[in-house]
């Protein structure tokens, strides 16, 4: 079988980056002929028995692919959402079906009712064409939830959760890959809805000082080293920085905290912690329930007090 992967050309390799990394690899051991098209451009796809699409923001290149070929892997709201977040200008959660109303009212960020309108009116013809897919893949059921809620078809979609692979330890260490321990652990990118600054704003609240390990990198580093110090934390907060393999410093935490205020497609993280063993800590949020399977601390979303708490008892 010969499977066309497509997936745009991140800027920084994220959860989709690595779970279609981890596709191609599980296709090309099960002795599939599979080629790799990192967008935009889109290669010839005449000869392909299947193509599976990972990650495609423009719209027009989404209505190219064969319908009858196409396999669509949603990994996050981009779908269904104008801002791709599902949270408001107000960072609030947003579960509503999307469309004109009340969409037009939050799809800026846009500096003009034009450029808001083009994004609402894009989703609609985003839906039309993933409605005549052959099969719709999503990796919670919260998420399927989220697309059948906005009119697509339930009969096509799929929930196939990431498969989870532990790695063993790149070496015998009595700590941290850096040789000392790790207390608390935060994993991932340092963007405003992965709610780093909730964390902070906990460990502050609380008694019982406790030392936090930063693994990861994004827009918000610089504010987020901002408010450590304003906070007081500055000598009990580490940013530690990308990490290539971040599973070590999951072995060497007593705890891992996943604190996302916006609704998570799935958690890879948290579940990778909760396979390695690891005390888990989450807020309830979209499908980091799923993600944790029962074996994780779970908080009510966005609560920093009882987030601050359940981290002292931990």
């Amino acid at each position: 079988m010969k499977i066309l992967v497509y997936i745009e050309r991140a800027a920084v390799r994220g959860g989709i980056e690595v779970f279609a990394e981890r596709h191609v690899a599980r296709l090309r051991a099960s002795g599939c002929e599979t080629e790799i098209c990192q967008g935009p451009a889109l290669p010839r796809m005449d000869g392909f028995d299947e193509i599976i699409v990972h990650k495609c923001s423009d719209v027009a290149t989404l209505e190219k692919f064969p319908p009858e070929k196409t396999v669509y892997y949603i990994h996050d709201h981009e779908p269904i959402c104008p801002r791709g977040y599902a949270y408001t200008p107000l960072k609030r959660n947003c579960s509503r079906p999307g469309g004109l109303f009340p969409c037009i009212f939050c799809a800026p960020a846009c500096k003009s009712w034009r450029t808001a309108l083009g994004r609402v009116f894009s989703q609609s013809r985003r839906k039309r064409a993933m409605a005549r897919f052959r099969k719709l893949v999503v990796i919670s059921e919260f998420m399927k939830g989220r697309l059948v809620a906005n009119g697509l078809p339930a009969g096509k979609i799929s929930v196939e959760p990431p498969e989870i692979e532990t790695r063993p330890p790149c070496g015998a260490r009595s700590g941290g890959p850096s040789g000392r321990p790790v207390d608390l652990l935060y994993v991932g990118q340092l963007v405003r809805g992965k709610g780093v600054h909730l964390l902070l704003a906990a460990m502050a609240r609380m008694k019982r000082p406790r030392t936090l390990d930063i693994v990861g990198s994004g827009n918000m580093e610089d504010g987020l080293k901002a408010l450590a110090e304003t906070l007081g934390l500055a000598g009990r907060v580490r940013f530690d920085g990308f990490q290539e393999d971040p599973q070590d410093w999951m072995r060497a935490a007593q705890c891992v905290v996943v604190p996302s205020f916006w609704q998570e497609p799935y958690g890879l993280v948290a579940a990778e912690a909760v396979a390695l063993g690891r005390r888990v800590v989450a807020f309830a949020v979209g499908g980091l329930p799923e993600a944790c399977g029962g074996k994780a601390t779970l908080v009510p979303p966005g609560d920093v007090d009882a987030l601050a708490k359940v981290l002292e008892e931990q």
